[in-house]
């Protein structure tokens, strides 16, 4: 599909003010992706050795930091086994299965999303039978025809994240030859190829964003469904978030290095331009005003925050900065955005919580802005940025180590959620009371049980469900990496034993309805109804994986070497 995969000149007559900047980007970008990065693209570590220029992990080897703690390490092992082989027996090719009933679902275009988006954690963990039976699936898979419209933004980060970050494992030597041979490793990349190719009608906009939707069997982007899109009658669904627009630059960057072709690389980067190199006033300084309209760049509401659906947007601009290579002529400008929004994010949304009558310690908090107001209100999904911040704190230099000081401040926030419900798991979202500046918050506790929960904790939940997310666990991993602060595994192995305690189902991992109620005493018949007949992907992709990776011995996915996607797929740092 070459015209959808060309950089056409209409799209700058269509945006003068910024085609010049963009156009610039774009040559300067390509250049130098054909000429110094993919010289090259396909190298085994037998004939190169890469050079990796960052030094992230914590590096005190005179003490215990570092090794592996086996025992644990083989619990988390067992339950992502447990997990496989529940999914092979009962739900084999479709996308995911339903723990509870055993039945299956389809609803990420029916490729088989569970098989593509664990797979990373097969070969991390060894499980060699597991990984072959995986790609035995992922070798035939159309990855060009579905009935359903295709979620760019998911189908980046779990189909081709998961096949993009395979092949650059087995480059890395990381798979034994006898599990995947050469011609299967070429067939996947063919495989990430024809994906990103049919990919490739979402960057076909006036703006580069991309489309929300994808028509396969018409090649051409489309708008999501009325019942999804945004509630603003003039854009009417036109609009999205910066976390849709702004999270496949990584994906796409290990495409173009592993392939030659600066397509892939320079969509990526058109894409995620307006929100770098925003034309439009923002209200603070590195802060994405969105929704915005995939049409006219423009902004057509004035949310701000670090969290559901801007969240991974921030993630990738400090990413970036790690995977590219250090010639990369972007660089500091992508740094410079994402400091200034680490900064206004602390200064405007940093929030610590008042004391409670039987609680009075405080907390630190993400809000979130919209409009004029200040929305002391918190989900799970936000819990990444400690580990996002840690990551800038340490890269950057010690000119920036109080973006550390206040990652551990919120992730010591997020462990106060889960340590403080009965089944030692953090609700899905959560409010409190600011202790500054805000005497009368948008949420405050109305209801019987959300006064008791404040009382007893200083927060209360807005929504009490456990989604398996791995968000918390996730910046625990980095915590414990970057820092070798023991008590991030002591954390880690509370947050397993919880989850392992009160999610086991019979066919899977359950999601948890309410964490503050997971006795089966407390619910009708069986019990069964305190869990949610669902198993998202990411539980394999990223919650068992950083669980295992807390555990096992540094050196492996070292954070030296390795850039996680935001669906927890390792890309190499070649510098």
């Amino acid at each position: 599909m070459p015209g959808f995969r060309r950089w056409s000149k209409s799209k700058f007559e269509k945006n003068p003010e910024s085609s010049f900047k963009l156009l610039a980007a774009v040559l300067v970008i390509t250049f130098y992706l054909i000429i110094k990065e993919f010289s090259n693209p396909v190298v085994r570590l037998s004939s190169r050795v890469p050079k990796y220029g960052a030094k992230i992990q914590y590096a005190n080897h005179t003490s215990e930091w570092g090794r592996a703690d086996q025992e644990k390490a083989d619990k988390v092992r067992e339950a992502m086994k447990y997990t496989f082989w529940k999914y092979r027996e009962h739900a084999w090719g479709s996308d995911d299965i339903l723990p509870v009933t055993g039945a299956s679902s389809s609803l990420r275009n029916g490729w088989g999303a569970f098989i593509v988006d664990s797979v990373t954690t097969l070969v991390l963990m060894g499980l060699w039978d597991e990984l072959a039976l995986s790609v035995e699936h992922i070798v035939t898979v159309d990855f060009t025809k579905t009935d359903d419209l295709v979620d760019s933004f998911e189908t980046t980060i779990r189909y081709l994240g998961g096949l993009v970050s395979l092949v650059d494992l087995y480059d890395a030597g990381v798979i034994p030859e006898d599990v995947i041979t050469k011609e299967a490793r070429d067939t996947i990349l063919e495989q990430a190829v024809a994906l990103a190719n049919a990919l490739a009608p979402a960057y076909d906009t006036p703006t580069g964003m991309p489309w929300p939707r994808i028509d396969f069997t018409a090649s051409k982007g489309v708008l999501d469904p009325p019942a999804s899109s945004p509630k603003n009658a003039k854009h009417k669904n036109s609009a999205i978030g910066p976390a849709r627009a702004g999270s496949s630059i990584l994906e796409n960057r290990v495409l173009t290095r592993l392939t030659g072709d600066p397509i892939y690389a320079r969509n990526s980067t058109l894409a995620w331009a307006p929100l770098v190199w925003s034309k439009w006033l923002r209200t603070y300084s590195g802060l994405v005003d969105a929704p915005i309209d995939i049409i006219t760049g423009e902004p057509v509401g004035r949310q701000r925050h670090w969290d559901a659906g801007h969240d991974s947007y921030y993630e990738y601009l400090m990413k970036i900065t790690l995977l590219a290579p250090p010639f990369d002529p972007y660089l500091e400008q992508y740094k410079e955005q994402f400091v200034k929004a680490a900064r206004s994010l602390r200064e405007n949304y940093a929030s610590r919580s008042a004391s409670a009558p039987n609680h009075t310690m405080q907390h630190l908090y993400l809000a979130r802005g919209h409009e004029k107001w200040f929305i002391n209100r918190q989900s799970h999904l936000a819990c990444f940025a400690p580990g996002t911040l840690l990551l800038a704190s340490k890269f950057y230099g010690k000119e920036y180590e109080n973006l550390g000081l206040f990652a551990v401040a919120l992730l010591e926030g997020c462990r106060h959620t889960y340590d403080s419900t009965p089944s030692k798991i953090g609700p899905e979202a959560w409010s409190w009371i600011p202790k500054f500046g805000y005497d009368e918050p948008v949420y405050s506790p109305t209801t019987r049980r959300a006064k008791e929960e404040w009382r007893a904790s200083g927060f209360w939940s807005t929504d009490t469900q456990y989604k398996g997310r791995p968000e918390y666990i996730e910046s625990l991993f980095y915590a414990y990496r970057i820092t070798g602060e023991s008590r991030f595994r002591e954390w880690a192995w509370d947050a397993f034993v919880a989850i392992d305690k009160h999610c086991k189902a019979p066919y899977g991992y359950a999601q948890l309805a309410d964490v503050y109620r997971v006795d089966p005493g407390q619910w009708s018949g069986d019990g069964k109804d305190r869990w949610t007949d669902m198993q998202e992907s990411f539980w394999a992709a990223e919650t068992l994986k950083y669980l295992w990776l807390t555990f096992s011995n540094a050196n492996v996915a070292s954070l030296d070497r390795w850039v996680f996607s935001t669906e927890g797929h390792p890309f190499r740092m070649i510098r």
